[in-house]
């Protein structure tokens, strides 16, 4: 149901803070024993639910401004249930953010029974709120794109609100006469599983040695954020002076020990504890796991006298190994008393340090984390008798788990943003990994949805906000998501959805052609990327960009196809035959480049090629007859180039050019070039211990979810079983054994699992196949040219 029956969009009045608003919204229904209730609710910008004190979900799936999605809960209680929504609400000044849309907050909650009776809504009488004033609005931001960061002031009674204590001051909220526009959500839910953290990593004191320097992450903070640091008060920031504290030894007092929690209402659960009695200075634990995970931190503490806690997590440490202060921090100013805390914010945790700055004992369990990535069932799989590529699937796998759930984020911490372009090799990797299209679907909606937008393009980030909201941004990013689409109709064969996206194609298309210049091809100055490296420099990209428009043309040529339109196929041809005019190679003195420029009738490539651009190109459809073209790119390019590089071509980096590289070797069918370079690349990342995969060569850090694309790579063109086809219920099985001796993997479809398993015999020249299809589906071989000459058996028949 994508509508409410009686609830009633709310909010609180009077509120403290005009940027930042936190309300905690309480209800109390009684039940039968056995009964089974349904929650569903709506809120911006985020919330938490929590029935009886626990934690039981988290939300929204974020969308596009004007609308919200229901989130749909359902749970099994008996007798009186407390339900408590915990609602925060961000904003700032500048209106620069990529995780949600910076709206004025909302809650729309209904509860019903099993025989749809609905015993509570939001509106309505007995559903009250009150402003949770325990947490401070006006502080840091986590990064330059998004929100605040935690700062809570507690004693033993704040979070008793949970239980509509009479402690808060309970009102009737606000009736709100905005219009919404209410959308499902397809995408799954996390799971909230507790993943305890493994081991500690160290106790000692903390000094400060007054450091100046705010770091990478808090500077790019204070830029973008000008207007709202320029009004945050001194004592309202403590970022910095946290980065000046160093280790020192530790001049206190600890014990472990393990045993059962009994005080609390929240967990049931045996966790480790550690008493803890600080000596000179402030005291600090590291807790550890093998792996990055994604999650709310939680933990329990005593402590006998004012405490602040500063919990600092990280998914890497230093060159020189230590864990340093990031903007990634939750302080906790605890008055004496029992706590169970839990950040509201989801962390990317391999590390965990807690600072304790008092002067009394403290009773602290081990963290966990409660899970808060995608609920991979793991069905779909790679396995293959090469070790390192076993490992480097399972690297892409959590990096692409961690950066996915509502939406497909370009990484699951600093920005949270759904960037387009990232989406494009996300959501292949998640429909091959994953074998669910909810989050696609959701994902490419919610861009359909905008309204306004210089010319009809599309924001290159969404759900997200800007003080220009008509500022796409990068253009060509809109050119990646209407790729995304054709390619999603062939994952689906939802037609319906691709005929109700039609009018907003349209508008962009008509949008697009406008910019249409002299030369025939798009010319804009509007901001557009190729590559993070020097594809992405003006003298690369302007004032036209050759791969951009490659990139256009591929576009139009695939809407053309998709909504039956000759007019943009007989468009895409035009420019398709202007850029193939143009001389490709570079000269003594230049030539060659990706930018291109017009003059006296004449269109000319400017001087800087690079290998972002030429694989573009590439990916585009472009080149494709020209050998020389090709075997340079494979062979003189990327990140380990068989034969020296030219130097007057731009190296490319990760993000795209790499990514967009690899898939174009794989669509050429240099597979074991592929391979090389996967593991020129990723197995040094997996080196450094985080389990993920970077934005960048040169990173020593990060987890971004296109690098799920390298695990989706490896089933398609590795193992051979390519992505299910639902338009047309058909599967391409197209092996590269190489030096493998076997592999084997699964692939989920709505109609079932289809399972590839294959033994090769190098010596013998023997493949053997074992191919399982759900019934109504078929398998489309293409035999590899490695495989020329080979026996190939399939299900005990020749092929």
């Amino acid at each position: 149901m994508n509508k409410f029956r009686l609830a009633i969009p709310v909010w609180g009045k009077g509120i403290s803070s005009n940027y930042n608003q936190f309300l905690g919204f309480h209800t109390i229904i009684d039940t039968k024993e056995g009964s089974q209730i349904t929650l569903r609710i709506a809120a911006r910008s985020y919330y938490r639910l929590y029935l009886n004190g626990k934690i039981c979900a988290c939300g929204p799936a974020r969308t596009a401004r004007h609308y919200c999605r229901i989130d749909q809960h359902t749970f099994h209680v008996v007798g009186r249930v407390h339900i408590a929504i915990e609602v925060a609400a961000y904003n700032k000044p500048e209106k620069y953010c990529n995780d949600c849309t910076l709206e004025s907050g909302m809650l729309t909650a209904e509860i019903t029974d099993s025989n749809g009776t609905i015993l509570a809504a939001t509106g309505k009488e007995g559903f009250l709120y009150t402003e949770l004033n325990y947490r401070k609005p006006n502080v840091e931001t986590m990064s330059h794109s998004r929100g605040i960061l935690e700062w809570y002031k507690l004693d033993e009674k704040s979070l008793q609100w949970v239980y509509g204590s009479s402690h808060f001051q309970w009102n009737m909220p606000t009736l709100l006469e905005e219009k919404i526009g209410w959308l499902p959500r397809r995408a799954p839910y996390a799971s909230l599983q507790p993943i305890p953290m493994s081991h500690i990593g160290g106790i000692c004191d903390m000094i400060s040695d007054e450091t100046d320097d705010p770091g990478f992450v808090l500077s790019i903070a204070r830029a973008f954020n000008k207007t709202w640091y320029e009004n945050l008060q001194e004592e309202d920031q403590f970022l910095q002076k946290l980065r000046g504290y160093k280790e020192t030894l530790f001049t206190g007092t600890y014990q472990l020990s393990q045993q059962q929690k009994n005080n609390t209402e929240l967990s049931n659960t045996k966790r480790k504890l550690l008493y803890l009695a600080p000596g000179e200075h402030p005291a600090s634990v590291i807790f550890e796991n093998r792996k990055t995970e994604l999650g709310f931190i939680d933990f329990e503490i005593s402590v006998e006298a004012k405490t602040v806690v500063d919990v600092i997590n990280s998914d890497h440490l230093s060159v020189y190994g230590e864990l340093r202060a990031n903007s990634y921090v939750t302080r906790y100013e605890l008055e004496p008393g029992n706590y169970h805390l839990t950040t509201f914010e989801p962390k990317l945790v391999r590390y965990i340090r807690m600072i304790f700055t008092t002067t009394g004992k403290i009773e602290l369990t081990f963290p966990q984390l409660l899970d808060d990535s995608y609920p991979d069932e793991g069905i779909s799989y790679f396995s293959s008798s090469d070790g390192e590529l076993n490992q480097i699937y399972d690297g892409a796998r959590r990096t692409l788990r961690l950066s996915t759930l509502d939406i497909f984020m370009d990484c699951p911490q600093r920005e949270r943003g759904g960037w387009l372009c990232d989406s494009h090799f996300s959501a292949q990797a998640a429909w091959q990994m994953f074998g669910n299209l909810g989050t696609e679907k959701d994902f490419i909606e919610n861009f359909m949805k905008t309204t306004d937008m210089w010319k009809g393009f599309f924001p290159e980030v969404y759900p997200g906000s800007k003080s220009d909201t008509s500022d796409p941004g990068f253009i060509n990013w809109s050119y990646w998501l209407l790729t995304e689409l054709c390619d999603y109709y062939d994952r689906s064969g939802d037609f319906i959805f691709i005929e109700n996206c039609r009018e907003r194609v349209e508008e962009f298309v008509s949008g697009l052609l406008s910019l249409r210049g002299d030369s025939g091809l798009i010319e804009t100055e509007r901001a557009e990327f190729v590559d993070w490296s020097l594809a992405n420099r003006n003298f690369a990209l302007k004032p036209i960009s050759i791969p951009n428009n490659c990139l256009a043309v591929y576009m139009l040529e695939r809407l053309a196809e998709l909504y039956g339109y000759e007019e943009w196929k007989k468009t895409a041809d035009d420019m398709r035959q202007i850029i193939n005019k143009l001389d490709t190679e570079a000269g003594i003195f230049g030539g060659g480049g990706d930018g291109a420029s017009f003059k006296d009738g004449k269109l000319t490539r400017t001087d800087c090629p690079t290998e972002g651009g030429q694989a573009l190109e590439l990916w585009s459809n472009f080149h494709r007859n020209d050998t020389n073209y090709i075997k340079n790119f494979v062979h003189m390019m990327g990140p380990c180039p068989e034969y020296r590089s030219n130097p007057n071509i731009g190296k490319a980096n990760l993000f795209i050019g790499l990514m967009i590289r690899f898939d174009v070797l794989a669509k050429l069918g240099y597979v074991q070039e592929l391979v090389r370079e996967l593991k020129d690349i990723y197995l040094e990342e997996l080196k450094l211990g985080s389990g993920t995969f970077f934005e960048n060569i040169n990173a020593f850090s990060g987890c971004h979810g296109f690098n799920g694309m390298a695990g989706a790579l490896l089933t398609e063109k590795v193992l051979g079983l390519g992505q299910p086809i639902q338009r047309r219920k058909t599967i391409i099985i197209e092996p590269h054994p190489g030096n493998l001796r076997w592999a084997e993997g699964a692939a989920k479809c709505e109609d079932g699992i289809i399972f590839l398993k294959w033994s090769a015999d190098a010596d013998l020249h023997k493949l053997r196949i074992s191919l399982t299809l759900p019934e109504g589906w078929t398998a489309d071989f293409h035999r590899a040219f490695e495989l020329s000459g080979w026996q190939i058996e399939m299900n005990g028949t020749l092929l």
